[in-house]
Order: structure tokens, then sequence, then C-alpha cells
């Protein structure tokens, strides 16, 4: 059941030509997903050991259909976490631990994924003249990645206090973005450069706690980040920001006073100075910001009469009555948002009529549409998008209930 005041029931996908799962070959390990996909088909993700008491194993491939390479640790026997891949230049983010079991963000490149890996630095030191006013940090944690392949990071001192840092493609120095240890996180980052540098999004605690949405932009005059807090909307507590596009807009959730409970609403902004616009639902239904592209449309989920949270796609964030509830599959009430691409494609994960988890994606104009499972296989899940909207990437069970890594090029 859908909202049934302002908004609009989209299809089921009736006159769609089916996507079809492609399994990677050549497993690194068994139980496997793949992650990301880039819009050259490029994939990376991880697969469990054989050995139980091994770590799993990340890898890259060119392709859906594989082979898998796997990415070499930073140091032998220590773990490694693969999130992304670059849309230009191959680079792979992730995560790794050192000899000494510290945690770096790490990069590897498609070119060589059997190479170990490159360690994005902390932040070093400072001094004041000869007097050490600050030591230096000792690990770095990757949040989000570029599609030209800048990470964006915290870097976490001793006593784990974070501070928002960013690298250029293939760099390992770190460029301070927020104030030293001021544990703000940064959300997300554009692919354009302003004065030479990203503009980037962060939450950051404020003075009572409460988060602030913020938007950093680099300065030329001063040689650092200049941090601008976003406007609240008229009567909001406070904002929280989840994600940008390449033109700057961004979008949070916003949090209100209200006599049941305090409300939810999802809130756009164009800049950061610009009043944000919300989106109002029937009965003042809650509803949370979940992603936006960049033709600056907007998902979000709102609350049902029934209980469950719908996804919505909102494509005129001057207008809430623009607003369209994404159905779920026939004869389920289960669908939830896995990934947004520019072309307004949705990846999906949805529960068909038999009850098991459906791996599907939703256009404006085909509705919802599941994607035909693997031979002898029932299950399947969604967990990424390339930018454009052409490849869908996760995992699905074949007719040993295995987990395989897939992808599908949707039609």
């Amino acid at each position: 059941m859908v909202l049934s005041v302002g908004v609009l029931l989209c299809g089921y996908g009736l006159s769609a030509s089916a996507a079809t799962y492609v399994p990677s070959a050549f497993p690194a390990g068994p139980q496997c997903e793949t992650v990301w996909v880039n819009d050259s088909e490029q994939t990376v993700g991880k697969c469990n050991s054989a050995t139980p008491s091994a770590n799993a194993i990340p890898w890259y491939s060119s392709t859906l259909a594989g082979p898998q390479q796997a990415l070499a640790p930073l140091s032998s026997r220590k773990p490694c976490e693969v999130s992304a891949i670059s849309n230009n230049g191959g680079w792979v983010v992730g995560n790794c631990a050192n000899a000494n079991n510290l945690f770096f963000a790490v990069l590897w490149n498609a070119a060589t994924p059997g190479i170990t890996p490159i360690t994005l630095a902390p932040l070093p030191a400072r001094w004041l003249l000869l007097i050490q006013v600050r030591p230096a940090d000792t690990q770095t944690a990757p949040t989000a990645q570029n599609r030209n392949g800048a990470v964006l990071a915290v870097s976490l001192s001793a006593d784990i206090d974070a501070t928002v840092v960013v690298y250029s493609a293939g760099s390992t120095t770190p460029q301070r973005v927020s104030d030293w240890g001021d544990n703000c996180y940064g959300v997300d980052l554009t692919e354009t450069l302003t004065n030479g540098w990203p503009r980037i999004l962060l939450n950051c605690p404020g003075p009572s706690g409460k988060p602030v949405l913020t938007l950093a932009t680099w300065s030329t005059g001063s040689n650092q980040y200049v941090l601008t807090p976003a406007s609240l909307p008229a009567g909001a507590l406070d904002c929280e920001g989840v994600d940008m596009n390449d033109q700057g807009q961004f979008v949070g959730t916003c949090t209100f006073p209200g006599t049941a409970a305090d409300t939810q609403q999802t809130a756009f902004w164009s800049t950061a100075s610009s009043t944000p616009l919300l989106l109002t639902m029937p009965l003042n239904a809650q509803n949370h910001a979940v992603a936006i592209n960049n033709l600056g449309h907007v998902l979000a989920y709102g609350n049902d009469p029934t209980g469950f949270q719908r996804p919505l796609y909102w494509n005129d964030p001057t207008n809430s009555f623009s607003v369209q509830s994404i159905p779920p599959l026939p004869g389920s009430d289960v669908v939830q948002v896995a990934a947004f691409a520019d072309n307004d494609t949705v990846a999906l994960n949805c529960v068909n009529s038999s009850e098991y988890p459906t791996g599907c994606y939703w256009t404006p104009l085909l509705g919802t549409v599941p994607i035909s499972p693997i031979s002898g296989g029932l299950a399947s899940y969604l967990n990424a998008i390339s930018p454009a909207g052409t490849y869908v990437v996760g995992s699905a069970t074949g007719a040993t209930f295995n987990f395989t890594a897939v992808g599908a090029k949707l039609p």
C-alpha cells in the first residue's frame, strides 16, 4: 500500500525487457559478492576464504563476468576491505590493516591489482617553531570517493579524534578539510574542482552536540578549506546531510518539533546559503533523504500507514506533489533502495511473491522490474549501480545455494 494523497503510483514494469545476472567467473573464494561497478564495467568485490581461519579476499575484475583478481594486502596475513572503483583512472579504494594492526585507507590500481596498495597517510604532527603542539595522527579511514578517484577520509588521532581530509586521485598526501580533531565526518565530494579542489559536504558536531550540516570550499586567498554551515529551514532543530551531486546541490534530513513526536523531513539545498526546500507528505508523514543524482532528483523514504517505509522518487524539489512512491513487486510489501544513478534508475532490493529476496530496478518509465536469477537460484540482492545506470551488481544464489558475485546490464 502506498500513500494515497499527493503521491503518484508507479507501474510494475510490465513491458520491460528482463535483465539477467552474469556470474563472475574464477572466484577468489567461496561465498562472493560484487560491491561496486563503474561505467566501464570494471567491478570490485569480496569472497570469503575456503580456509576458515583466513581473511576474506577483496578482488577486482575488468568485466561483470570476471575473472576475479585478488587485491594484494597491505601486510601479509592482515585483513583488507574494498569499497569502490573510480570511473576514471581505475583507482580502487578500500582499507587495510598494517603489520601493527592499525587501519589505513588504501588505493589499488586496476592496472596492477596484485601490487601492494598505497597507504593514504594520516595528518603529520603540528609544530610551532620547535615545539610539537599536536602529535601525528595514527590511522585513516575512507568515507567517499569521487568518479575521478579523489578520496574523502578521516584522519584519526591515537585518541580516535577525527579530522576530515581529502586526497587527490592517486595521491597519498592528506589535505586537511575540517579543524584539527573536531570529529566532523565527510559525506561526499564533487568531481568538478573549485579553485583546484572538490567541494565537500560534512556533518559536524555543534556546540550542543547536535549535527551541523556544513559545506567546505577551497579558498585561494587563505589557501585552505573554508567551512560554511548550511541554512536551516524555519523551525528546524537540526539537519544532517546524506548526499551531494556534482553541481553542489545536496540533500539531508531535518528534524522538527512535533506534537506526537519530533518529525523528520527530506530537505534539498541548491547552495549552502539557500533556504532548503522540504518534502511535505500527506498526513504529515515523516520522511528522510537517501540520495541525489546529477539531475537534481532526490530519493527518500517515507512512513506509510501500514507501518512500512516506502522509497520515494522526488523529481522536482520545488513541488512536493511531484513525489512518486516506488512500489514493491506484486504480491509483496518489501522494497529497499540500494543505489541511485544519474539516469534516474534505482537499484532495489525487493522480495518476490514467493518471499525470496530479489534484486530489482526501477525507472520512472518501466516501474519496478525484477532481475532474472542465475540458473537454479532463487535469491539475490544488489549493492550498487554504475553512475550512468547501465550496470547493477550484487550477489545471487545458484543451484548449490552458494552466493555468487553477479552483475547485470540493464536494458
